[in-house]
Order: structure tokens, then C-alpha cells, then sequence
């Protein structure tokens, strides 16, 4: 499997786990956007949010999320960190070892009270 399509296999993981509200690239923020520009102009896919780097003999997998207030941000960070293990330790594409980066980005739902 290449690695497009893992990231969108991924990707879609982590948008289904619960108390996830929403996938961000994991690259700074002038890189994201870069990044959207270059998925808007089809040059990188669309879905693919999941970030997959192989250097020097080892794996890395970044993904950014928002998480709901309705659970802890914490565990909700585990639990995509742990569906993230599963996935890459059943994929034979990517050899050990795999490091997991799971961020949480802070999203402002409503403006702040004055």
C-alpha cells in the first residue's frame, strides 16, 4: 500500500474514533496551508490528512485532531493514539519500528465572552 493511500486509510480512522471532531495535517501551520493549496490545485490528494515520514529506518505517523468537550481530551488523544498502534502494527508496509504522534489542536467554538 502506498503511502497516500495509508494516510487516507488512517485518516478516515481517526475522523470515525470517537470524541474526535475533526483531522488536521500535522505540518506547522504555514505548511498546512500550503499543503491545502497543493490539495486544492490536485497536487496532494484530498482525505490524506494523516502525515506518514520515513527516515533513517523508522516510521513516523503525525496527525492533528480537535477533540469534543464531552470527554477528556486525553483520553480521547490515548484512544486515537492506541487505534492508530493497531493500525500500523497490522500493516506490513511499515516496518518497526513506528513512532505515533497524536496532537490536539485547540478550536474556538464560540468567541470569547467579554
Amino acid at each position: 500500500m502506498s503511502d497516500t493511500e495509508l494516510s487516507r486509510r488512517l485518516t478516515a480512522l481517526v475522523r470515525a474514533a470517537e470524541g474526535v471532531t475533526a483531522v488536521y495535517p500535522a505540518q506547522p501551520l504555514l505548511e498546512a496551508a500550503a499543503g491545502v493549496v497543493a490539495e486544492t490545485l490536485e497536487l496532494r490528494p484530498a482525505g490524506s490528512s494523516v502525515d506518514i515520514e520515513r527516515a533513517d529506518g523508522v516510521a513516523t505517523v503525525r496527525v492533528q485532531i480537535a477533540a469534543a468537550d464531552a470527554l477528556p481530551a486525553p483520553d480521547t488523544l490515548r484512544r486515537v493514539g492506541e487505534l492508530l498502534r493497531r493500525a500500523t502494527d497490522a500493516e506490513p508496509s511499515l516496518a518497526p519500528p513506528v513512532v505515533i504522534a497524536v496532537a490536539v489542536r485547540l478550536v474556538d467554538t464560540e468567541p470569547p465572552a467579554r
